[in-house]
């Protein structure tokens, strides 16, 4: 199979493994993905996994089952949580999940270590990792003298450190705590001034609800730009189901979709089987990944597509934060299995 770059796939040569200090070395079980997924009703199975627990953007995987988008498609879907991204990321290279919802940068790390898996589609062009702030913080200036808490053994960490680069701000001057439960309650409490975290989950809504007075909410992408929601895939199944991942993207989209054209069916779909989600974490969550998914860039190029400098931005970021070293991600993307035609907001 070519990618978009011509390049056939080879790993051999360019997968640059991270240092041990940075991440560890993932040892494969060489299990990828099934060549007979194919069912006795002509159906491909296809296994997903999404990042974290059922929240808004779960919600376009349920639509896309009960409007019949992945029947249409010939794809018999199966979802499940996963374990965040940088453990589901090589669960996929496993062949654990033919495919999964995840955010860039770990998928980036998986691509700098070689990992046998393929971006083939970007849900949310913008990064999702935001700092919640005291109202008193207007700017990353006046972050300096202050507390900030940051999840500095996950990939939040390294777009911090990329964020103090790129604003100038003094790092010897900001107290970073590391980010926890009692850090979460601690700024509830208003014991620490800032906290960065992925902003389209319910446990943002809990820190927005909980700390009282207004909070200011700097968006990392307006100063360090990521990719974030990737669709990735499993590169053995890509290569035996080629026209099984076109048609989940084609699904996905049309799903994406029919959730923003009908947000009260989309929010029903979540509470109806996302139990652990009350009304208003489902409203939140669901409303800023359908804000996320249906950007400018969707809306002129279609859902799922995007540009793979966006891929070598978020690999900046990495490197600047001391996560990786600059690998070549040419072969590690492939607009081959973009819906076709787009499917646009």
């Amino acid at each position: 199979m070519q990618h978009t770059t011509g390049a056939a796939r080879s790993r051999t040569a360019r997968g640059a493994w991270l240092a041990p200090t940075a991440v560890a070395t993932l040892v494969l079980a060489g299990c990828g993905g099934s060549a007979d997924a194919t069912g006795a009703d002509g159906a491909t199975a296809v296994s997903l996994s999404f990042e974290w627990t059922c929240e808004g953007n779960w919600a376009i995987a349920y639509l896309g089952q009960d409007q019949g988008y992945f029947a249409d498609q010939g794809i018999d879907l199966s979802f499940e949580r996963g374990q965040g991204g940088s453990t589901t990321t090589p669960l996929v290279a496993q062949g654990e999940y033919d495919l999964a919802v995840l955010s860039a940068p770990p998928v980036v790390l998986g691509a700098g270590q070689g990992l046998p898996i393929t971006v083939v589609g970007v849900a949310a062009s913008q990064s999702p990792v935001a700092i919640l702030a005291d109202a008193s913080i207007t700017g990353p200036e006046d972050l300096e003298g202050r507390s900030v808490a940051v999840q500095t053994d996950q990939f939040e960490g390294a777009v911090w450190e990329a964020f103090v680069a790129a604003t100038g701000i003094d790092a010897s001057a900001v107290e970073v705590v590391p980010s926890d439960d009692a850090a979460q309650a601690q700024f509830i409490a208003g014991d620490i001034d800032a906290i960065v975290t992925f902003y389209p989950t319910p446990s943002t809504l809990g820190l927005l609800e909980g700390r009282e007075g207004e909070e200011t909410v700097l968006q990392m992408q307006d100063f360090v730009p990521t990719y974030g929601h990737t669709i990735v895939a499993n590169d053995d199944f890509l290569d035996d189901h080629g026209d099984a991942v076109r048609g989940f993207t084609t699904a996905w989209a049309e799903a994406t979709k029919y959730a923003e054209e009908h947000p009260d069916e989309a929010l029903a779909a979540l509470t109806d089987n996302c139990q652990e989600l009350d009304a208003d974490a489902a409203q939140f969550t669901l409303d800023a990944y359908l804000a996320a998914y249906s950007s400018s860039y969707a809306e002129e190029n279609g859902y799922l597509s995007f540009d793979p400098a966006g891929l070598d931005e978020t690999q900046s970021v990495l490197v600047d934060g001391g996560l990786m070293q600059e690998t070549d991600l040419s072969g590690f993307s492939s607009q081959d299995y973009l819906p076709d035609p787009a499917v646009t907001p």
